[in-house]
C-alpha cells in the first residue's frame, strides 16, 4: 500500500509521522509531502461531491485530468492520502492543504484521511468536502498516527 502523508511547512513533523506510520504498518510505502502553503481552489472549483454519477448520464465524456495541482502527481501514485492539521474548522476544510489534497485525490478515487489535533466540523461537513475520515490526535500525534495507520493499513494489506 502506498501512502502519501501531507504536512504543512514542517519537515521534522512529516518525518516523525512517516516513521510512526511505517512502524505501525510495515507493509506500507510512505512518501511525505511538505507543502509550503496550498492556495484556495480557483472560482468554480469547490470540493468534489461525494456521489457517484455516470458521466454519460450527464452528457459528459471526461472528468478533470488527474495529476493537477501541487499534490496531483504524488496523489496519483498513492492508495491513501493522509493530511495532518492542528485544527480542522470550516476554513481549513475548504481551503489550503485539505482542499488541495482532495482536489488531487478525488479524480483518482483515492481516499483522503485527516489527522487533526482538534476537529470543529461535523461528519456531514467533512464527508461532503470529499474527506473519507477524520481522526483527532490530541496532544500525542505520533501515537495517534500509529493507531490510524493500523486502521487504514492493517497488517494483512
Amino acid at each position: 500500500m502506498h501512502v502519501l502523508l501531507c504536512v504543512a511547512e514542517d519537515a521534522d513533523l512529516a518525518q516523525g509521522l512517516a516513521t510512526a506510520w511505517r512502524e505501525a504498518a510495515p507493509s506500507c510505502e510512505v512518501r511525505t509531502a511538505v507543502v509550503p502553503g496550498a492556495a484556495p481552489a480557483p472560482p468554480g472549483h469547490g470540493g468534489p461531491v461525494g456521489v457517484f454519477v455516470p458521466l454519460d448520464a450527464l452528457g459528459l465524456t471526461s472528468v478533470a485530468a488527474p495529476g493537477t495541482g501541487p499534490l496531483g502527481a504524488a496523489a496519483g501514485a498513492a492508495d491513501l492520502v493522509v493530511v495532518h492539521l492542528a485544527v480542522l474548522d470550516a476554513t481549513t476544510l475548504r481551503e489550503g492543504l485539505v482542499a488541495a489534497a482532495v482536489r488531487a485525490a478525488a479524480p483518482l478515487a483515492v481516499p483522503v484521511v485527516l489527522l487533526v489535533g482538534r476537529s470543529e466540523v461535523s461528519r456531514r461537513e467533512w464527508s461532503g468536502a470529499g474527506v473519507s475520515g477524520v481522526h483527532e490526535t490530541g496532544a500525542d500525534v505520533v501515537a495517534a498516527t500509529a493507531r490510524v495507520a493500523r486502521t487504514w493499513a492493517p497488517s494483512w494489506a
